[in-house]
């Protein structure tokens, strides 16, 4: 990479100031980027040491409770001719870079969190997919047989006469088909949004060691696991043609930055994160 010399640059966190880069970091007091900046740079004050014996806050971001007093992370939205700014990641739409944030951010936002690796995540749902068909085995048996019952006669024509006109589903099969595709749904949805809800976790997750949590300062919620679910399990509906989707959603997070996100964690805003030692101690 090229070095960044020293000197007066644009703040990547707030454009509307500029800082003194060091060459390996930032330093001193911003001034406003249409100001003269001095020589040398202001030092930034440090805040009073605590009394003794009162309760410590916790200065360092956790997700789910606020950014602290440096207020919400901020994206520096890319224009025609901008170059990316000094310490910063970029920010990908659709392989497009839109934007960046610092890296000062990110580790602020994932607050010591360490993402998941891709292979823990493909592991894991893996798991997911042999549990729900063990799931649909059960409950979803009957009716999948009935379908497969229903497009027999068919079958056995085609098998007939390879040379035979296009062959045409009974009105039972298509019904047979959607009830199937229903339960399957109901069944996915029932398997994954609470338990992640509730844990972070699925059974895969668990056993991988891995969990969902939300970049925003907010705790998951129905609204936001709902919209995620959906983005991975509407595909479904689309079947066979929605497998398409299915593999790009989830090769996504492997060249995803900065947080490693497959396309259904995008909206919803939310990442897969290794669980702590000491969660997994207490689980």
């Amino acid at each position: 990479m090229t070095k960044i010399e020293p000197g007066w640059y644009p703040d990547p966190a707030d454009p509307a100031v500029q800082r003194y880069w060091d060459g390996s970091t930032w330093i001193g007091k911003s001034v406003p980027v249409d100001a003269e900046p001095p020589e040398t740079p202001e030092p930034v004050e440090e805040p009073p040491p605590e009394p003794s014996g009162s309760a410590s806050a916790e200065t360092r971001p956790i997700l789910g409770q606020g950014f602290g007093e440096e207020g919400p992370p901020k994206i520096i939205q890319r224009t025609p001719g901008a170059v990316q700014p000094p310490d910063t990641v970029p920010i990908r739409s659709l392989g497009i870079t839109v934007g960046w944030i610092s890296n000062r951010d990110v580790r602020r936002i994932l607050a010591g969190r360490v993402l998941a690796h891709a292979g823990a995540r493909f592991v894991a749902r893996l798991v997911d997919f042999v549990a729900l068909l063990g799931l649909n085995a059960v409950v979803n048996g009957y009716f999948i047989w009935e379908f497969f019952q229903s497009i027999r006669p068919t079958l056995a024509e085609a098998a007939r006469d390879p040379d035979a006109a296009e062959l045409q589903l009974p009105d039972a099969a298509s019904g047979n088909w959607w009830i199937v595709i229903l339960i399957a749904m109901g069944l996915w949805f029932a398997y994954e949004v609470p338990s992640t809800l509730n844990t972070g976790q699925t059974l895969g997750k668990r056993l991988m060691g891995i969990k969902v949590v939300s970049l925003a300062p907010v705790n998951l919620g129905w609204g936001r696991l709902l919209l995620r679910w959906a983005y991975a399990a509407l595909p479904l509906i689309c079947f066979p043609f929605g497998a398409i989707l299915w593999i790009l959603d989830g090769i996504w997070c492997t060249r995803d930055r900065p947080f490693r996100q497959c396309l259904h964690d995008k909206s919803p805003g939310t990442a897969v994160i290794e669980v702590p030692r000491s969660e997994e101690s207490i689980s």
